[in-house]
Parts: C-alpha cells; sequence; structure tokens
C-alpha cells in the first residue's frame, strides 16, 4: 500500500529531516536547485514526496536560497545551520533531540529518485525495531543519510562523543548505535554527486 497525505502508518512524532546544507562541490553547482525531471527542483522535489507521505518536513541548509525558495510552503520548519559547518553529522547533532520520542527520518537532497513507496518500507521496517535506526541498504553498502534516527539516548551521547573526539564520520557514530539494515531498490537510491552520475536518472 503507498503512502498517501493523511495516510499515517507511523507515530505522529516522526519527523522529516532534509540534509541541503553542503557545497555540491563535485557537482560544480548547487544539487538542491538543479531541475527535477518531475518538476520543479530537486530540493522542491523532495519536499513534496515527503509531504506525499503524509510528514512534516524540516530542511537543515546553509544557504538562505533554500529558505527564500520554500518560504510560504505549509507543514515546512527551515533551519539555517549555524556554524560550524563540519558535515552532515555535525548537521544532525544541531537538530537531534535529547529527549526520548522525537524521531527523525533523515533525507539528503542528492536522491532525486526517493518516492513515497519508498519511505513506507523504511518506515515500517523501523517500527518493527523502534528504538534502532533504519538505515537504507541498495543491496551493495549502505546508504546511511538515508535513515530513521530515534532521539534521546545512546544517540545523542554517541553522537556527541564522536563529535567531541574530532569524528566526523556517518559510519564511525554508527559503530556505537544500535541499527538495522533496511534493503531497498538501488535505482530508488542513487546519489547522485557529479555531472557524470546524471545520466544515471530516469528520464
Amino acid at each position: 500500500m503507498d503512502l498517501m497525505s493523511g495516510d499515517r502508518l507511523w507515530p505522529q512524532s516522526l519527523r522529516a529531516l532534509v540534509l541541503s546544507g553542503g557545497m555540491s562541490r563535485r557537482m560544480g553547482q548547487d544539487k538542491a536547485l538543479m531541475p527535477h525531471p518531475s518538476g520543479g527542483v530537486w530540493l522542491t522535489a523532495l519536499v513534496g514526496v515527503l509531504q506525499q507521505a503524509g510528514l512534516p518536513v524540516m530542511v537543515l541548509t546553509r544557504h538562505a536560497s533554500h529558505v527564500a525558495l520554500l518560504s510560504g510552503w505549509s507543514n515546512v520548519d527551515l533551519v539555517l545551520e549555524p556554524e560550524p559547518w563540519e558535515g552532515p553529522l555535525m548537521a544532525l547533532s544541531k537538530v537531534l533531540s535529547e529527549r526520548d520520542g522525537e524521531p527523525l527520518l533523515v533525507c539528503p537532497v542528492d536522491m532525486p529518485q526517493l518516492t513515497a513507496p519508498i519511505l513506507q518500507r523504511l518506515v515500517a521496517a523501523w517500527m518493527e525495531q523502534p528504538h534502532a535506526m533504519a538505515v537504507a541498504d541498495d543491496g551493495m553498502r549502505l546508504q546511511p543519510l538515508l535513515a530513521i534516527i530515534p532521539s534521546g539516548q545512546p544517540f545523542q551521547t554517541a553522537l556527541r562523543c564522536c563529535l567531541d573526539s574530532g569524528e566526523r564520520r556517518w559510519l564511525a557514530w554508527m559503530e556505537h548505535v544500535p541499527y538495522q539494515r533496511v534493503r531497498m531498490p538501488a535505482d530508488a537510491l542513487l546519489n547522485v554527486n557529479r555531472p557524470r552520475d546524471l545520466s544515471a536518472l530516469e528520464p
């Protein structure tokens, strides 16, 4: 069954977090503002998919242009990421709650082929083990930036310990918290980083 707007199959406390604060150096232009095949740009298309799934959305970015683009959208919280800007793990630490019961479905802005049914699969798997992260797996490797992350302990404590030690790798943090792999179609998880990767996108 596909997710439809308003059809909640998960706790109402679950929110989506779009990570959109990167510099897109390998692409050579802001990926969030690239045209999307379904209309709009990658950022607005992803927010639309998350809203179709019935999720409230938070967009975390350092770019004022992203905030301006989504200004006025309903059920979208726009957060300008404060410095220091040191990658997605640092970004997550600024919004992941220390309180229990405030999980986040984290999505990177550069997975332009994500769909609501794919997100449903991730949510359904997480609900079977809600005290562990549910991390997307494309069959070859983990795609850790597409994940549902519980709040509170031990996630926030491990996150702070990693950052305090100078560790910035997402996978290194995951070594200290419980997680499960969720097998998902590789094409839906296509992570587009360079101009040559664009040829793999469906027309």
